[in-house]
């Protein structure tokens, strides 16, 4: 009997393990980037993003890609010119760092 509760025990455990590395990996804060929108300059955000997944920016015409892109979570930001976290084309921000002028963004990966 007292058996049969460890391994319950630890099966529990590692269950709960096997959950955790989902929510251990997403970022925890504000990724903001601005683009053009009908002349007019437009910001938004991707808030608290998932780790190790391609996020495409919410562009309106993914020809004209994001820019004065900030860094505002608590992970790596890997920006990329694509729309698809391919290419050789890309920038690594760190926490709370903000990209130089002139880099183009069209998605981005967050990882720790």
């Amino acid at each position: 009997m007292r058996l049969r509760a460890i391994v319950t025990a630890a099966l529990g455990a590692a269950g709960l393990l096997l959950t955790l590395p989902g929510s251990a990996l997403a970022a925890q804060g504000e990724f903001i980037y601005s683009f053009d929108r009908y002349g007019a300059v437009q910001r938004d955000g991707l808030f608290d993003p998932a780790g190790r997944f391609c996020h495409r920016l919410d562009l309106p015409n993914q020809s004209v890609p994001a820019y004065r892109v900030q860094n505002r979570t608590d992970a790596t930001a890997v920006v990329y010119l694509d729309d698809s976290c391919a290419t050789d084309v890309f920038y690594v921000l760190r926490p709370g760092q903000s990209a130089p002028a002139g880099v183009k963004v069209r998605s981005v990966m967050f990882s720790r």
